[in-house]
């Protein structure tokens, strides 16, 4: 569970994303204003009208927040985490928790969220900020090491096959290495033939990107074959990880999605504490433009 500090700033911050920018309950509510079902506040925002603004709350605790209405939140945000085997290697799964956390707390401030894992279960919909707590025990209870069934293309493809948005009203964070042999692109094109705005975050360990060259035998984390190597092989193994992230970058940003890379440092005691990494994943967020200021 993220911290109460964590909450008090991620409130400043929305998704990066082209659905929210054209789906948000303000235009909504000043195209038809015939939404009566009273959802919850958030706090007021340049632009807002002011028939929205409740200033009985204002008269209370001299802030001002506007009221948002059911049918105001028509956008859904999903969220996708890689439950695959190789997310094991250097507490990746953790990391992605954490950053799923923080996400699906930004996300449930404007829009409908939702937690799916790449073994194709997912949470109930969180409708309003008190399902939230629901969703991060979701991701917390998500089991690690799937098999290889659930690899990332095949899971992200079947997501967006299984789902379908009206244009534009959809946005899908997906948490993952992108570790597969297989081609990312016909998951892309499936997500966009089904109306979604994307971003992918992919997470990688220090020790994915950059083993040490003394680290003379590799094994593969999904099918757990092992295979000695040298010096040399690793320098070029290095090499061929970083030409893995630049293809998979430059595929996803031509598909017209966004694309982070966010490291998961080597574990050491700093790094094992939650709160340490909760820094440093919101951070990463900031940095990468995956989360704007509201």
């Amino acid at each position: 569970m993220i911290t109460p500090r964590s909450r008090a700033l991620l409130d400043r911050y929305t998704l990066a994303s082209k659905a929210l920018s054209t789906t948000t309950g303000e235009r909504s509510a000043s195209e038809a204003g015939q939404s009566v079902e009273f959802y919850d506040f958030r706090q007021y925002q340049r632009g807002d009208e002011l028939r929205y603004v409740d200033w009985k709350v204002f008269g209370r605790t001299g802030r001002l927040y506007t009221r948002l209405f059911q049918a105001e939140r028509t956008m859904r945000i999903h969220i996708l985490c890689d439950t695959s085997a190789s997310m094991g290697v250097g507490r990746k799964a953790h990391y992605g928790r954490i950053l799923a956390q923080l996400l699906s707390y930004v996300a449930q401030l404007d829009a409908l969220c939702q937690v799916h894992l790449f073994d194709g279960s997912q949470s109930l919909p969180a409708t309003s900020r008190a399902h939230v707590p629901a969703l991060w025990q979701f991701i917390e209870d998500a089991p690690e090491l799937s098999g290889a069934s659930h690899t990332p293309v095949a899971a992200i493809k079947q997501f967006a096959l299984s789902h379908s948005v009206s244009r534009g009203a959809g946005l899908a964070l997906i948490i993952s290495d992108l570790l597969d042999e297989a081609s990312l692109r016909p998951a892309l094109v499936a997500l966009r033939a089904k109306g979604f705005d994307a971003s992918f975050l992919q997470v990688m360990a220090e020790e994915d990107l950059s083993p040490a060259p003394d680290r003379w035998q590799l094994i593969d984390a999904e099918s757990g074959s092992k295979l000695a190597v040298s010096p040399e092989e690793v320098t070029l193994y290095r090499e061929r990880v970083r030409q893995f992230v630049e293809v998979c970058r430059g595929t996803i940003l031509q598909a017209g999605f966004r694309h982070a890379l966010l490291t998961m440092p080597e574990s050491d005691e700093q790094a094992d504490a939650k709160q340490q990494l909760e820094r440093r994943a919101f951070a990463s967020l900031i940095q990468e433009g995956m989360l704007v200021k509201r």
